[in-house]
């Protein structure tokens, strides 16, 4: 429980960099969000419907977590037999690691645009399966990916019915980002004003 909400609020200290340095994105969003009817939903079930609907906070999110993924020691694996990939023989019990990194910032896998450039619109094409893997891959990804990404979405749509997320003088000198248990900013400066509805 600890290692999910700690890295759920570091992915939501990254979600709100974003939208105070993007204002384009965070308009997108808010008009997304706002052209849901939330106090007519009459069940729970109905709740996650709308929410995992959402386009464009869905690709969002997937963007942040793609430039912000929060931590690379879940994908470490032991290989359980030699094998041959590609010429290249892997011994048994070997130790595995995807560079996660090198995988979502790849210009091949990500382009044409910079992938340093935050551009949710690119979660729209059709991308290799593992270009994107901040909860793992396959039968051993992680199991809490399905809470992390409602509880994320589900902040960030409580956030942003009533406030407007602003940068402050000290945005860019908070956002430095160190590896401890997760990768995480220092800190997130920002400032929130209340939305008039």
């Amino acid at each position: 429980m600890i290692a999910g909400y700690e890295t759920t609020s570091t992915a939501l200290a990254c979600s709100t960099y974003i939208l105070a340095t993007n204002p384009k994105v965070q308009d997108k969003l808010i008009e997304e969000i706002d052209q849901i009817k939330w106090d007519d939903r009459s069940h729970d079930e109905d709740t996650y419907e709308l929410v995992m609907n959402l386009s464009y906070l869905e690709i969002f999110v997937r963007e942040v977590l793609r430039m912000y993924p929060i931590t690379t020691k879940g994908q470490v694996r032991q290989c359980n037999q030699t094998i041959n990939i590609s010429g290249h023989i892997i011994e048994k019990n070997s130790i595995i690691q995807p560079d996660i990194f090198s995988i979502h910032y790849d210009p091949d896998l990500w382009g044409p645009e910079d992938p340093n450039l935050f551009i949710p619109e690119r979660h729209l094409a059709k991308r290799h399966p593992i270009a994107w893997m901040p909860f793992g891959v396959g039968p051993r990804n992680c199991v809490g990916m399905r809470f992390a990404l409602m509880e994320l979405k589900m902040c960030l749509i409580e956030l942003l019915q009533q406030y407007r997320i602003l940068p402050s003088d000290k945005t860019e000198e908070g956002f430095q980002l160190r590896e401890k248990i997760s990768i995480g900013p220092d800190a997130v400066f920002i400032k929130l004003e209340k939305r008039s509805v």
